[in-house]
């Protein structure tokens, strides 16, 4: 992602320099880094504060299901369940989420979290699949460098 401002991502994504970096229709998958400062931490800025793991494995599975769906439906968390195996500091992280299950009104996702190859955090999540509104928007906001395969 660039260091533009972007007024169609939101403001903690843009903080954390969050991207898309592949999304892979074959294996309904999606890789995402982000790399968040000392401002997502507690202990004087030394430990991820767990509501914001929780927001980066919560957008990597819900920016899989729209792109999967072809932006024809916004992903609404019903539950997501977070296990944290390891504490987290301010740094890069990466995101890998993959779909369970794709049903009409209901959807079923996963994801890993990762900081230097060690699996810190995995959520699964059950999502409320909803009307959407723009087909581009991936693409022109957090997806610009996507590596996508078919």
């Amino acid at each position: 992602m660039t260091k533009e401002s972007n007024k169609n991502l939101p403001a903690y994504l843009e903080k954390m320099n969050a991207e898309i970096l592949e999304l892979n229709f074959k294996t309904e998958s999606l890789r995402m880094s982000f790399n968040p400062d000392e401002f997502f931490c507690h202990s004087d800025g030394t430990i991820l504060q767990g509501g914001f793991v929780t927001t980066m494995l919560d957008a990597s599975m819900a920016f899989l299901i729209m792109q999967l769906l072809d932006f024809k439906k916004v992903p609404l968390s019903i539950d997501i369940n977070v296990n944290f195996l390891s504490s987290g500091g301010p740094k890069f992280t990466i995101a890998e989420a993959k779909v369970i299950k794709i049903g009409k009104s209901i959807a079923f996702s996963s994801a890993e979290l990762f900081q230097d190859d060690v699996l810190i955090a995995t959520a699964s999540s059950s999502i409320k699949l909803k009307d959407f509104i723009s087909k581009n928007w991936l693409n022109n906001t957090i997806g610009k460098n996507i590596n996508i395969i078919k």
